[in-house]
């Protein structure tokens, strides 16, 4: 395979991970890192990578207009690792000058925003990558064959439990985390569409017995809270079900105490499976009494392997394992997430502590979180007994601005749709 050229837009925050995701191409001669947007401040504040960089000869763009404009005949492929509201217009641009995308998670905030661009992918003779790198790993891909064979056969119920603490840092870290929207764009952030988007596509995925495909649900329920003072949620929880009868539930929290890693229990046709973390095992209890463990984590750089699938989805001209029709089954799912429940109930002061504490994440220095208390044990309680959190009589939890939310012919968030604060 010749190496394919890569460009990368913005270098902060996720950007990072995919230039360290494309020197490891390089490694195997499969990429060359041509191209680098990085906003003067970027340029700044990360002066001695830049540096590396232009010694390699790699081209600095002052900001997106500026590769457009000059960047676009010296590039293969554009990775967009930036904020929610620019995936797919940087992405649309991208197809309609003739260049491959690796777009990051969530595809976009709207349904109608993931249409567009999977209308404009089809009619260009492009690919287009999501990040939700989890699908790609091997015990998702492990766990795929064996629903689709037959061996597990279809999955009747899935659940997920998963709990990231974020401090004040995590959510002043740009203009768009902690948002619903940004000016006129939906954001629509959360930890189910941001920092555990991809355990709830994991379930989606797993959902459809159809190879290459993932479910999208057929109702939605859902409670919203938060304890941070931020427009969107920091806890979520939602029900649903899908056209195959699948029944899903999910919790995530980044207002709890301690680090919850996602923890995944699935009941299919032929056998029951407990999925732990990424880097931790899966065991798979079939029917019949035989049983089965593997690990989650099979190379150090797994999590790069969805760029390495779509250099090879180029060249092979197949499509990658995450493509935009996959990924819009996670947005329309975030979309009747909100539509379920317009309302994001603040958690009360008194319940709530506030402590000094290391961030689990990078940078990994100390921060100032808002963590709900006996959070942990409610996460647990849920999960474990298939409860809303409504249903545990937690005294400022409630289901009064929940209902289910029906997904015939869904195609719109709607542009004014009023989300209570």
């Amino acid at each position: 395979m010749n190496p394919l050229r890569f460009v990368v837009v913005g270098v902060g925050g996720y950007g990072l991970f995919h230039l360290e995701a494309i020197l490891w191409l390089e490694q195997q001669g499969l990429a060359n890192l041509m191209g680098l947007v990085a906003l003067h401040q970027d340029q700044v504040k990360y002066s001695e990578l830049i540096k590396s960089l232009k010694n390699r000869d790699v081209v600095i763009y002052s900001d997106i207009d500026e590769f457009f404009s000059s960047g676009c005949k010296n590039t293969d492929i554009l990775t967009v690792p930036i904020g929610i509201h620019m995936h797919a217009p940087v992405s649309q641009a991208a197809l309609q000058a003739g260049i491959h995308v690796y777009c990051e998670k969530p595809l976009a905030a709207t349904v109608q925003e993931v249409d567009q661009l999977i209308s404009d992918q089809r009619k260009s003779d492009r690919k287009i990558a999501i990040g939700f790198q989890h699908i790609t790993s091997y015990s998702m891909q492990q766990l795929k064959d064996r629903i689709c064979d037959g061996r597990l056969g279809k999955v009747k119920e899935i659940s997920v439990m998963c709990g990231w603490p974020r401090s004040s840092h995590y959510y002043a870290r740009n203009d768009w985390t902690g948002k619903l929207r940004l000016g006129d764009n939906w954001i629509l952030d959360s930890p189910a569409n941001s920092g555990h988007a991809h355990y709830l596509l994991n379930m989606l995925y797993l959902c459809s017995s159809e190879p290459n495909k993932a479910a999208t649900p057929t109702k939605v329920r859902a409670e919203l809270y938060r304890a941070n003072h931020i427009p969107s949620p920091d806890l979520a929880q939602l029900y649903f079900e899908t056209e195959e009868g699948c029944k899903g539930s999910a919790i995530f929290s980044h207002s709890n105490f301690h680090v919850i890693e996602p923890l995944m229990r699935i009941v299919c046709e032929n056998g029951d499976v407990e999925w732990e973390t990424d880097n931790g095992k899966t065991t798979i209890k079939y029917k019949n009494g035989k049983e089965e463990e593997f690990d989650n984590e099979t190379h150090e750089h797994w999590r790069f392997d969805g760029f390495k699938n779509l250099v090879q989805s180029i060249h092979e001209n197949t499509n990658p394992v995450c493509t935009p029709e996959i990924a819009r089954c996670h947005t329309v799912t975030i979309n009747a997430m909100h539509e379920s429940c317009p309302k994001i109930v603040q958690i009360p002061e008194d319940d709530i502590d506030v402590v000094e504490d290391w961030e689990v994440f990078p940078p990994n220095s100390k921060g100032t979180f808002r963590k709900v208390k006996n959070m942990d044990e409610y996460l647990n309680e849920a999960f474990n007994g298939k409860y809303f959190l409504s249903e545990l009589g937690i005294p400022w939890a409630t289901s009064k601005h929940s209902q289910v939310f029906e997904l015939k012919d869904y195609t719109c968030f709607p542009e004014n749709k009023l989300l209570a604060p």
